[in-house]
């Protein structure tokens, strides 16, 4: 499954209108639900004010970011990304509470996947895929998914 429309929305995304919803809207797939707290819990600008929205924000930018730009504007903000979802998926969360040993085995891989990578204007001879940013859609998706899980089972938004 692919969220590529999700990370369109990167550029065109849509301004919250009001208050923030109380819940998830879970009606529909997992893409519906992901595009769901893009729209309505993730601000034209600056950072969102609950965890959904802060992690779809996360993971928008991280894919944004590879897939557009080979991550040829990393900077210290998007560390930051990596800190905030390590926490979140791996700290004390409630959300990390919920993962399994076993799910935040595979998230604590598929972050240092997206923070270890040599710049494409560092290239040489020796460089191999692996240690290209990551472009393809399974790892955001994954991501995601861990997500939009959380949200089946615990669909009240959590301020922070």
């Amino acid at each position: 499954m692919s969220y590529q429309s999700v990370s369109t929305a990167v550029v065109n995304s849509i301004p919250l209108s009001g208050s923030v919803p109380v819940e998830v809207n879970l009606a529909g797939d997992s893409h519906d639900v992901a595009l769901w707290i893009w729209e309505q819990l993730v601000p034209q600008v600056g950072s969102a004010t609950t965890l959904q929205g802060e992690i779809i924000r996360a993971i928008e930018l991280l894919s944004w970011e590879a897939q557009n730009n080979s991550n040829l504007n990393w900077d210290n903000s998007f560390d930051a990304l990596i800190a905030f979802l390590k926490e979140a998926f791996l700290g004390q969360s409630m959300l990390a509470r919920w993962l399994s040993d076993t799910d935040k085995k595979q998230i604590a891989a598929d972050l240092a996947r997206l923070s270890c990578f040599i710049l494409p204007t560092e290239l040489d001879s020796r460089v191999y895929v692996e240690e290209l940013p990551y472009i393809n859609d399974d790892l955001y998706d994954r991501l995601t998914d861990y997500l939009v899980q959380f949200c089946r089972q615990h669909p009240a938004v959590i301020f922070f």
